[in-house]
């Protein structure tokens, strides 16, 4: 990972903390949340002993909100619920209780409103902020600290004088574990990096799921469905034409064999949930032509609305329509072209669905075409049943949910992604962690393995004219990055030397403490005397594997 990459890696993890921390660092510290623990019973049933209940401060308070405030006749923090608004000041009451708060708060007064109630939460707050608990998190984090520094501190003090000044015997160089190629380690500390950044946006993330309410108010829409049903009859001479005397819906109602025919419409509001429907049906008759003329035939009797339904029926007299067609044809010297009776059913309906209110549409007309021999209906079947809705939006409690890439996430299988993933996370960064560490505790190899990279092992060391020994690795590897160079790696007798070659110069660090010198082995058991006398006189010297 290069510095950019670590840089902006670290940002996003800063920035993702910073916004969790303004989100939910107390008052108490200086920040905008405020965490209640109930006690008592009068916010029974929604709460118990026990919850935690967090709240935030907002623009507005509104009649039904939970809020927080101190109260001043009781000196302690009080968490009830707006029942009223007096003025500039809200009426408060508990939900289990017969009576009203005696405090009157101000908006400014007041601490927050309910944001999120965990269940059992305040018992847990309070095991958390116990002192032995905080006081072994102390200790273990102190533990932690200090065993980082010992293993990844600097490496660069050398060793006391008397350990420099002594004679040292052939040494072999010890080697950095093997368990796993360094490329492996590299790429292994790689992914643990980033299994961390995961791990930290999958906690942040997974706290904010947990902190948002499981429900919210959605809207659906859900339709009042309409019906209509045009029929008509009427008497006309018995005949070839009608043979029973009788015109049926359907039928042309020829104008010389009957003087009038009769109307009617049903109207039907229906929808689940239906709750109250009121109101009247009528129909209007008129008579119109083709230049846009028409004059009115008379109206119906109201007919109110039972169960939903409503029949009004209007008498049709053709004569009287036809007389008023000839009048206008008169009046305007010529004829105005084709003419029609046009039924208007006047829906005058209103109802209520899940408490919210609706009006009916208004239904479509029927309409007769009028010609010198009859009045002849539309051949359309679906004229006489005509049909409509009415939409109502509808407010509801509803699982909360995120819409990922068209599809909607529940706030439940949201919760248990982020545990998983952040849990996944942890494991994989554990697991890079094991293969990336050194198990020796070496600094050498620690080092090795963040800068693998760099690294280029060598078999030998040829330093240059002029050799600066660095202070400390970390020193090395900014030259290394100013030059653009490898850090060339010997494993000899002095340690570990990392080098970066620039030009005629070589920047040189050792970790001396990598260096091991074997024990000698024991010497040989002391001859006997026959042996010695039998023997060449020897000095044995001890061998150095």
């Amino acid at each position: 990972m290069n510095a950019a990459t670590k840089i902006a890696s670290t940002s996003a993890a800063v920035a993702l903390v910073l916004v969790g921390l303004w989100l939910f660092w107390p008052t108490s510290l200086g920040g905008g949340t405020t965490y209640v623990v109930t006690h008592g019973q009068s916010m029974e049933p929604g709460f118990s002993t026990g919850d935690l209940a967090v709240l935030r401060p907002t623009g507005s308070y509104e009649v039904g909100d939970v809020v927080a405030y101190r109260s001043e006749s009781l000196d302690t923090v009080v968490m009830h619920r707006i029942v009223a608004v007096d003025g500039d000041r809200f009426v408060i009451q508990g939900d289990n209780n017969d009576f009203l708060d005696r405090d009157r708060p101000t908006a400014d007064q007041l601490l927050g409103k309910l944001f999120r109630q965990v269940p059992q939460g305040g018992k847990i707050l309070d095991a958390v902020t116990s002192p032995w608990l905080v006081a072994l998190v102390a200790a273990a984090a102190l533990g932690v600290f200090s065993s980082s520094q010992r293993a990844g501190g600097r490496h660069s003090a050398r060793r006391p004088a008397r350990h420099r000044s002594a004679r040292r015997r052939p040494a072999v160089p010890r080697s950095l574990p093997a368990s796993f190629s360094m490329p492996t380690r590299a790429q292994a500390r790689q992914v643990g990096i980033g299994a961390a950044v995961v791990a930290v946006l999958a906690a942040v993330g997974g706290a904010a799921l947990l902190a948002l309410p499981s429900t919210e108010t959605g809207t659906r829409t859900e339709d009042v469905a309409q019906e209509g049903r045009w029929t008509y009859a009427g008497d006309a001479r018995v005949g070839t034409t009608y043979p029973t005397g009788e015109i049926s819906t359907g039928d042309p109602v020829y104008t010389r064999l009957a003087d009038a025919v009769t109307v009617s419409f049903e109207h039907t509001v229906s929808a689940e949930d239906l709750e109250e429907v009121a109101g009247t049906l009528r129909l209007d008759l008129a008579v119109q032509s083709a230049d846009g003329w028409s004059a009115p035939l008379g109206s119906s009797p109201a007919a109110p609305v039972q169960d939903g339904t409503a029949v009004a029926s209007a008498l049709l007299d053709p004569a009287r329509a036809a007389t008023l067609v000839d009048r206008h044809d008169a009046e305007i010297g010529g004829s105005a072209g084709s003419a029609s009776i046009v039924v208007t059913p006047v829906v005058e309906v209103t109802g209520s669905l899940s408490g919210r209110s609706f009006t009916a549409t208004q239904p479509t007309p029927f309409t007769f075409a009028m010609d010198g021999v009859a009045l002849r209906p539309s051949a359309d079947e679906a004229a006489y049943t005509p049909s409509a809705s009415v939409a109502v939006s509808l407010e509801e409690v509803v699982p909360r949910a995120f819409t990922v890439l068209g599809v909607d996430v529940p706030i439940g299988v949201a919760r248990v992604l982020a545990i998983t993933v952040l849990l996944g996370a942890v494991l994989v960064a554990a697991v890079a962690a094991g293969i990336s560490h050194s198990y020796t505790g070496d600094a050498a190899d620690a080092f090795a393995v963040r800068n693998a990279a760099r690294i280029l092992p060598v078999a030998g060391l040829t330093p240059g004219r002029s050799v600066v020994d660095v202070s400390d690795a970390q020193a090395l590897r900014r030259v290394a990055e100013r030059v653009d160079g490898l850090v060339l790696h010997h494993a000899g007798p002095e340690g570990q030397t990392f080098a970066v070659q620039d030009n005629e110069t070589t920047y040189r660090f050792v970790f001396p403490d990598t260096a091991i010198t074997r024990t000698p082995p024991p010497p040989p058991p002391a001859p006997s005397v026959l042996a010695s006398l039998a023997a060449p006189v020897t000095s044995p010297l001890p061998r150095i594997a």
